[in-house]
């Protein structure tokens, strides 16, 4: 009687299992196709003809998909370069931040020397500052170097960054002192430690923060708009603003553009998002 009493039981928190299960999953489903559908109809309007795209009602598919419009974007508007300048301004712009702020991380998570902790706090203070009150000094430095109108002036602003290096601290952190002990024992010193040592050991770190990074400079436009005036430097962000009209606005080949300057970024995130999750879950265990 016992046995038979409980299995009825354990059969309802089964099927509650199972309701409960499901209804998460279809929200999830119906959360993702929510998400989906801007970079669905971005995409599909990127293939119409502009009075499909200007059609009330909408219409999801084209009668004819307009595959010239992508050989449009890439010869006739010269976006072949727009991407040269883009990826020229990311790359470089990414891998001097990954150096040197796992260096000054490295510094700030391994060593002790006087005032550290309050050097620390006043470089964090500066997150608190918008980036826009600090928009004519750091333009007014670029000028002094000589660098507007060029990809460096791009470049050279965008190279500090105290996100980077409270990020990878918190990745430094998390590793035991006793490789620091081990390494100085063996007669390793402060750089070779760090280089030899720590350093491939926050590699998911390094990853999720230079997917991270790409994505900023990629789609960064407010600065690359201040610094940059002749058309041959332009980087695809301000191309794509560019291609709206006063009055009139091919939004299918605006959204074909948008489309070509998205691919890399969603091709980078797929191949990279393990790392990506995984350095980002490193950095909250130790503070």
């Amino acid at each position: 009687m016992t046995v038979n009493a409980i299995t009825p039981c354990r059969r309802t928190v089964n099927s509650s299992k199972v309701i409960a299960r499901s209804i998460l999953y279809l929200v999830l489903i119906l959360w993702a196709i929510f998400m989906i559908m801007p970079f669905a109809w971005m995409i599909l309007t990127s293939i119409k003809t502009t009075k499909e795209a200007m059609k009330i009602p909408l219409i999801w598919l084209p009668k004819v998909p307009q595959w010239g419009n992508y050989a449009n974007v890439l010869t006739k508007y010269n976006f072949g370069t727009y991407y040269y300048n883009t990826a020229f301004c990311t790359i470089f712009t990414v891998g001097i931040q990954v150096i040197t702020c796992s260096m000054a991380a490295y510094v700030f998570a391994r060593l002790d020397f006087p005032g550290k902790n309050v050097i620390f706090l006043l470089m964090l203070s500066v997150m608190m500052v918008p980036a826009q009150m600090i928009m004519i000094p750091r333009y007014v430095i670029t000028q002094k170097l000589g660098l507007l109108n060029t990809l460096w002036g791009v470049i050279v602003s965008n190279v500090p960054s105290i996100y980077g290096t409270f990020f990878l601290r918190q990745n430094f952190q998390s590793l035991p002192r006793d490789l620091d002990e081990s390494a100085m024992l063996d007669g390793c010193g402060f750089f070779r430690t760090y280089w030899q040592i720590l350093l491939p050991l926050v590699r998911n770190g390094l990853i999720s923060y230079a997917v991270l990074g790409i994505m900023w400079a990629w789609n960064d436009f407010l600065w690359p708009l201040l610094v940059i005036s002749s058309k041959k430097n332009y980087v695809l962000s301000i191309a794509i603003a560019n291609l709206q009209g006063e009055y009139n606005t091919d939004y299918p080949l605006m959204m074909t553009a948008g489309t070509v300057s998205m691919l890399p970024i969603l091709v980078v995130f797929i191949f990279a998002q393990k790392y990506l999750m995984e350095g980002i879950a490193i950095s909250g265990l130790k503070n």
